[in-house]
């Protein structure tokens, strides 16, 4: 790895009953451990953004999470917010019903949306690995990169089985150098870590990033 494992890692905090109080914890373990990133819901972006600017670890939503069954129109609303309270980096859901159904004139049109409103922000496609096959996986990471995401992403693993260094090698394949893999989902070891790694995740998206750097076995499937 060129990097310390701690520079990959998307601390992860997205529980449904979340306190203040843990996410404050969150906060606090982000910058402690020096993680890339803290990957939060959109309600606490506004409670976060300010404290993790100051200590340089960047602010990350999801939108559209867990299913992605919103409409685009929503979605974009909820993007645009998210950036107006602080947001640096969005990862979005795919429609898996609409990838089902090799929908590409929605999905472009989504994806295209997506891209314009977020301006020059960071942003992830989670394409969710463990529903799709291998020709849905393909076909979701192209149309993510020609739509010009900065990353794919495995999965939220609320739906499904998280990353696999199979499918990072998969995707890395496919995106040959046109975007960046952020592996997510049931992550809960350095062992795991270094794997996906090792196979071209260059992000890691993880509620274990502490047991990960103490080289102990987390027991959360986030």
């Amino acid at each position: 790895m060129e990097k310390n494992i701690n520079e990959y890692i998307d601390h992860t905090l997205l529980k449904r009953d979340v306190l203040t109080k843990e996410i404050d914890q969150a906060v606090n373990d982000a910058i402690k451990y020096k993680f890339k990133g803290l990957c939060i819901a959109p309600f606490w972006i506004s409670h976060v953004s300010k404290i993790l600017h100051e200590n340089n670890v960047l602010v990350v939503t999801v939108i559209g999470f867990p299913y992605g069954q919103q409409s685009m129109k929503t979605k974009a609303f909820e993007a645009k917010k998210a950036i107006k309270d602080g947001v640096d980096e969005l990862d979005f859901i795919i429609n898996a019903s609409k990838l089902h159904e090799k929908d590409q004139d929605y999905l472009k049109k989504e994806l295209s949306l997506l891209r314009k409103v977020t301006k020059n922000k960071t942003i992830k496609l989670i394409i969710e690995t463990g529903l799709l096959n291998k020709e849905e996986k393909e076909l979701a990471t192209t149309l993510g990169v020609e739509a010009g995401f900065n990353f794919i992403k495995t999965s939220t693993a609320v739906n499904t089985t998280g990353a696999t260094a199979e499918d990072v090698k998969l995707m890395k394949k496919i995106i040959n150098g046109r975007a960046k893999i952020k592996a997510s989902g049931g992550i809960r070891n350095l062992k795991q870590a270094q794997e996906l790694i090792k196979a071209g995740a260059d992000r890691i998206g993880t509620s274990n990033g502490i047991d990960i750097i103490r080289g102990l076995e987390g027991k959360s499937d986030y």
